[in-house]
């Protein structure tokens, strides 16, 4: 629809469209980056850069070992060795989850899942044209995860190793020989190759304190830094103009650290104070003054975050004061992140696209876990640590140096929190793993997915409403678009729609407009009110208006109130976690946890129980999934209820361990749940207006 590119041009700006005008030219016919101007040669470096292996302080892994032999378990240590052995091998560990076997010697350009084959012979910019495979698979062998697998398992298991050493090097020269500079799919994105040369740091640094680095390694890896860096340099403009995220922060990582890797030329000061301004400039834009992430992604931010890091430890390195934007950064980033963390698990709400991505897998701690990032963000920023001793350490450990585990615990007090700059805010009971994640602010940047108003739910630190997470980018389009969808998430829909129009596979438009209303805590309550109108752009003057309260112990009520539907179809769903359920009653929806019964119940605003449709596990249409790593989905309960309506329509939802009793009371509802005294729910035009607690 011209309505539509209209509305394309406008959010993307004259300027930037033109300039990706000029790139789909370029790349078309093969001209990008063609006329680069060659890198530098080793032999051209002043003498001296062959200390370039240090460039990223890592610690020792004999001190790596010394401070946390204590806190990496026999039954980790162990996992890690199997990963390491099964890599020597082909297998190598994906997305820090499931395994892959890409061959030995592993294939580089055939997806191991489909057997679908890349071109090795494309240029770069023309690589990813016609592939019928998820993409990601091959870029994820290509980071070489398994560089951190066999360093970290030659530190923890020293005879094996040579072995393992062996397996790094020989894959490395492998990768190599297949992936000339320009060629191939392993070329089309430059934080690929950021993060693959980050890697190759990694091993050969931690190879070489151990006695175990060749100098034919050590010298391919240099020659691949400074092609890789003069790549990125010729190509970074497309980062910069067109994508401006967490693509821009690693591409801009790589040109820094190469540049103070190899001081000493006109091309490698220039990349350095690229590389530099960049990082300087970013940390300030993506990380917004609430300590959100333009992207919307907690796992998107925990890969800008280690970008960053890495930032600091090299400007550590040099003895260098750390720049106040990357502090601020990340101390905000670590105040926000922390808020919406089950402190049982370590886990966050799966809020936002979750491509799998950890460019530093440091620890033995479950990729879902956040601990090993933000135990090294306190200690960076605060110098303390937030958490007791765990296998998380090992992170901190490799990075900041084993010392740095010395700093004194304070523990974290986590309580309510509205983060009304990014549109987060979550509701906290006070018992261990109780919360509540609230998605409620308009999209300011690129989005996330079309949650808004949803909720994420967390009890005793069981997820009983889940975010449905991604799956994959690249999979048949049903999947892409059931997972991005509005419909997907525990919040409501009108007339089918989503709250911004889905235009291409990474493209929305039309970012949701929403506004906080309300937020308020005491000791025995919390709630939390906000609306959007997202829908308006189809249906003018539809508004959606949710409040979501929390009443000691452990009762959560949510009001949705939906304005002018004008005889459409409403629709309510809750995407509930993956838990053995049942349905007790046609209004009702009961989960076993490991941690107990916890029930869902829905109710009109007269307090007359409604009917529930539960689905689990639905392939066609897709429905009733949760995705919580990448490349990786299970079924879940989903549960919706359909309404038709005019003018205003408002439900309640109860969500508790015991099954809720509802009775009408005067200006609203009653309710009584498990043994606990009861409490009025008093309602003003359709939504919760006030709490009346009775003594």
């Amino acid at each position: 629809m011209l309505r539509d590119s209209l509305q394309e041009l406008r959010e993307l700006g004259l300027s930037r469209t033109l300039f990706r005008l000029k790139w789909e030219l370029l790349t078309k016919t093969a001209l990008q980056g063609r006329f680069a101007p060659p890198a530098p040669r080793l032999e051209d470096l002043p003498a001296g850069a062959g200390l370039w292996t240090r460039v990223v302080p890592f610690a020792s892994p004999q001190a790596v070992v010394e401070r946390t032999g204590d806190r990496v378990s026999s039954a980790d240590r162990q996992a890690l060795q199997q990963i390491a052995d099964e890599a020597c091998r082909g297998r190598v560990r994906c997305f820090s989850r499931w395994t892959a076997d890409f061959g030995d010697p592993i294939n580089w350009h055939r997806d191991p899942q489909t057997g679908a084959a890349w071109d090795r012979g494309a240029y770069w910019s023309r690589a990813l044209r016609g592939g019928t495979s998820d993409i990601k698979t091959l870029w994820e062998v290509g980071r070489f995860p398994q560089a951190f697998h066999l360093a970290r398992a030659a530190a923890w298991c020293p005879e094996q190793a040579p072995r393992y050493s062996d397996a790094f090097s020989r894959q490395l020269q492998w990768f190599l020989a297949e992936n000339p500079v320009g060629l191939g799919v392993h070329w089309a994105s430059g934080q690929e190759i950021a993060f693959r040369l980050l890697s190759w740091i990694f091993g050969l640094a931690a190879f070489e304190r151990l006695g175990l680095a060749n100098a034919c390694d050590l010298q391919a890896v240099a020659g691949a830094l400074l092609e890789g860096a003069r790549h990125v340099e010729a190509n970074i403009s497309y980062a910069e103009r067109a994508v401006y995220n967490n693509h821009l922060l690693s591409e801009a990582l790589l040109l820094y650290v190469v540049g103070v890797a190899f001081p000493g030329s006109p091309e490698t000061k220039r990349w350095r104070a690229r590389g530099e301004s960049l990082l300087l400039e970013q940390a300030e834009v993506q990380f917004y003054r609430d300590g959100g992430y333009l992207q919307n992604s907690h796992t998107y931010q925990r890969i800008a975050i280690h970008d960053l890091l890495v930032a600091c430890l090299v400007r550590r390195g040099l003895g260098a004061e750390l720049p106040g934007p990357w502090l601020g950064a990340l101390e905000r980033s670590l105040e926000f992140l922390s808020a919406h963390q089950c402190e049982v698990t370590g886990r966050l709400p799966n809020f936002g696209p979750n491509d799998g991505g950890l460019p530093l897998p440091l620890s033995c701690s479950d990729y879902a876990d956040f601990r090993p990032t933000l135990q090294a963000l306190s200690l960076l920023c605060r110098g303390e640590r937030c958490y007791p001793p765990g296998p998380h350490d090992e992170f901190a450990a490799w990075t900041l140096g084993p010392e740095a585990l010395d700093a004194p615990l304070r523990p974290r007090q986590l309580k309510s929190a509205s983060f009304r700059t990014s549109g987060y805010h979550v509701l906290r009971s006070g018992a261990p793993g109780t919360f509540a994640s609230f998605r409620c602010g308009s999209v300011l940047d690129r989005f996330g997915q079309m949650d808004m108003l949803s909720l994420d739910l967390w009890w005793r630190g069981q997820n009983v409403v889940a975010d449905p997470g991604t799956y994959r980018y690249n999979a048949a389009p049903r999947w892409h678009r059931h997972f991005t969808s509005t419909a997907a998430h525990s919040t409501l829909t009108v007339a089918g729609l989503d709250q911004m129009l889905h235009y291409r596979q990474f493209k929305c438009l039309y970012p949701t407009p929403a506004q906080l209303l309300r937020f308020e805590s005491g000791a025995r309550w919390a709630i939390c009110s906000g609306e959007h109108s997202g829908f308006a752009r189809v249906l003018p003057g539809c508004v959606h208006r949710r409040t979501v309260a929390w009443i000691e112990p452990d009762l959560w009520v949510v009001v949705d109130r939906v304005q002018r539907v004008e005889g459409q179809s409403v629709r309510l769903h809750w995407q509930l976690g993956a838990f053995p359920w049942r349905q007790p009653a046609p209004h009702l929806v009961t989960l076993e946890t490991p941690a107990g019964e916890f029930s869902l119940a829905v109710f009109s605003e007269a307090g007359v129980g409604a009917s529930l449709e539960v689905a689990q596990g639905q392939e066609s249409p897709p429905r009733g999934w949760i995705s919580r790593y990448y490349g990786e989905k299970e079924p879940a309960p989903s549960v919706s209820l359909a309404r038709g309506a005019r003018g205003t329509l408002t439900l309640v939802s109860l969500l508790a361990p015991a099954p809720p009793v509802v009775s009408p009371c005067a200006g609203g509802l009653r309710v009584e749940w498990g043994a606990n005294k009861g409490i009025g729910l008093l309602f003003a035009d359709g939504d919760l207006e006030r709490l009346e607690f009775e003594s």
